[in-house]
């Protein structure tokens, strides 16, 4: 019995572009194309940064075949895409794209220009979707035919029925048909070690435990690194042509490696094609192939993977791996690497990406002077914490200029910074963020003050202790200003902060108990006779909070 296959209006006369290489090369890009986004869309689960290019990608490359081809047709085999006879697509795994087409009865497929648009996005989803189902699930031609295509069309056999030849009538059939069903053998009892125990040839105790080691080893052991030795054997005696290949092939694996949390594998990858272009002389294309790879790991959205990867594999995740990996990213990495290090959520990404950008950075430091320009608030937030834990004093000005940026996130790192840098320059920037509209950056500000000792602020605490912004603050943000006061002034402080703990107004009226016991703190930082005076004065204080404070200070001061 014949089946009859739907037509896809395709014609047996010879093609004007089958002798056409370049058109040819260009079909086979678009077939690998769907592959690769094929593989990332399974691996990424249709979300990620690697899929959005493979994709974008494929559609530039169908852009360009247009202007070659007024439409494309490929003939699916088992194994291959064939385009006017030749293989446009290969691929020997069961799961590959021809054969996921090829089992559920695909035939032949019909591109035209426009597929490249939602056509294209709801084909690969289709596809994906297709590996994730289980047998007794629908089917690939089910779900074709339900999806609205607009530049797409499909040849398809039912494939139970492809080949099968029906047998005809006649004696011989009618003869086997009369013969007698024969009875079904008895089903053999369940088969043990026990009934080869007396065999001649049995396996003794040593050799069982010696074929449980080999098969237990053998369950265990690194296929990734056992494939990429292969791969590297490769690279290092073949021609020109296999060694491009075989970069490519890396490159493929780079985000496999990465979206699969594996950085042990990717940064083994990565140090054995260092070794290899370094110890041996590759062809200039193969070298630009490498290069090209490494590149790859300095686009931002390579970087901003690997820290959602970090991110969420948390503590599991070995530092050291980590470092190896980083290890490997080139210079050009270092601002996507600030951006991933200061919007990290886990403390343990953030060093890890940080530490690399310091790595970076440490053999020119100076470049961190531009980073620290960038309008990107997180590029520069980070170059600022490397300036300070670097000590780029020459870079305190560029810092400085921070304060002035709106975001209070970039304006605290710039008062961290400021704070590690120890210059006049830099102490000196402090005194404005004392004013600053965010109360982080202005109690970071005190406090960095306080400990640098920058008694030039002297005034400008003082003044700010008796202003009304300080007494509606919260009570972290008083105690920061009173004990940065009091650190600084020493003996000429304590009239100001005892008039605070223990005066009174001429309606006698007192201060209220929080900012009597932050003066009281700001008194305990002050070792001398006249604060230890005031204190004791206000040792029997009515107001709890006040008596605490006091009791604390002097504590402090009687160490």
């Amino acid at each position: 019995m014949t089946v009859t296959l739907p037509s896809a209006g395709r014609s047996d006369a010879a093609s004007p572009w089958e002798g056409d290489a370049s058109v040819r090369a260009d079909v086979q890009e678009v077939a690998r194309g769907f592959a690769k986004a094929l593989r990332t869309h399974l691996l990424y689960e249709g979300h990620s940064p690697a899929l959005d290019r493979f994709v974008e990608t494929l559609r530039e490359r169908f852009a360009t075949l247009w202007e070659r081809l007024p439409y494309l047709v490929l003939q699916v085999e088992e194994s291959a895409l064939i385009w006017e006879g030749t293989a446009a697509f290969t691929g020997e795994e069961r799961d590959n794209l021809a054969f996921s087409l090829y089992k559920d009865g695909v035939r032949e497929l019909t591109f035209q220009p426009g597929f490249e648009g939602d056509d294209l996005t709801a084909f690969l989803e289709l596809l994906a979707r297709i590996h994730r189902l289980r047998a007794d699930e629908e089917d690939l031609l089910t779900l074709l035919w339900e999806h609205d295509w607009g530049y797409f069309r499909y040849r398809y056999v039912e494939p139970l029925s492809e080949g099968v030849k029906l047998p005809e009538g006649g004696e011989g059939a009618a003869g086997r048909a009369s013969q007698p069903p024969r009875e079904d053998p008895a089903p053999l009892s369940t088969v043990s070690t026990e009934d080869f125990r007396e065999a001649l040839y049995f396996l003794d105790e040593g050799e069982m435990r010696r074929l449980e080691g080999e098969l237990d080893r053998e369950m265990h052991r690194d296929l990734w690194t056992d494939v990429l030795n292969a791969l590297f054997d490769r690279l290092e005696d073949g021609e020109a042509e296999r060694q491009g290949t075989v970069v490519e092939i890396c490159g493929d694996l780079l985000p496999t490696l990465l979206g699969a949390a594996r950085l042990q594998t990717a940064s083994y990858m990565l140090g054995e094609l260092v070794r290899i272009a370094t110890s041996r002389r590759l062809a200039p294309p193969v070298m630009r192939a490498v290069r090209g790879l490494f590149d790859q790991m300095a686009r931002a959205d390579t970087v901003a993977e690997l820290a959602r990867i970090v991110d969420e594999a948390g503590e599991g995740l070995s530092r050291e791996h980590l470092s190896s990996l980083l290890s490997f990213f080139p210079p050009e990495s270092l601002g996507p690497l600030l951006r991933a290090g200061e919007s990290a959520a886990s403390e343990h990404a953030r060093a890890a990406l940080m530490g690399a950008a310091e790595r970076l950075a440490g053999a020119n430091a100076a470049s961190l002077r531009g980073f620290a320009s960038d309008a990107d608030p997180g590029i520069a937030a980070g170059a600022a914490r490397l300036i300070g834990r670097l000590r780029v004093t020459e870079a305190a000005a560029d810092v400085a200029r921070l304060l002035a940026r709106p975001e209070p996130r970039l304006r605290l790192a710039a008062v961290e910074s400021l704070q590690e840098l120890r210059s006049p320059t830099a102490s000196g920037a402090l005194e404005g963020a004392l004013e600053d509209a965010d109360r982080e950056v202005r109690v970071a500000a005190a406090r960095a003050i306080s400990a640098l000792r920058w008694t030039a602020a002297k005034p400008k605490l003082e003044t700010a202790l008796d202003s009304k912004r300080l007494r509606e603050a919260d009570l972290t943000e008083r105690i920061a200003f009173f004990e940065a006061y009091g650190g600084l002034t020493g003996a000429e402080g304590v009239p100001l902060l005892d008039k605070v703990l223990n005066g009174k107004s001429w309606l006698g009226r007192r201060e209220s108990g929080e900012m009597r016991a932050c003066a009281a703190l700001g008194l305990g930082r002050i070792r001398h006779p006249a604060a230890d005076k005031a204190l004791s004065a206000a040792a029997a204080d009515t107001d709890p909070v006040v008596r605490n404070a006091v009791g604390r200070a002097i504590r402090a001061l009687r160490q």
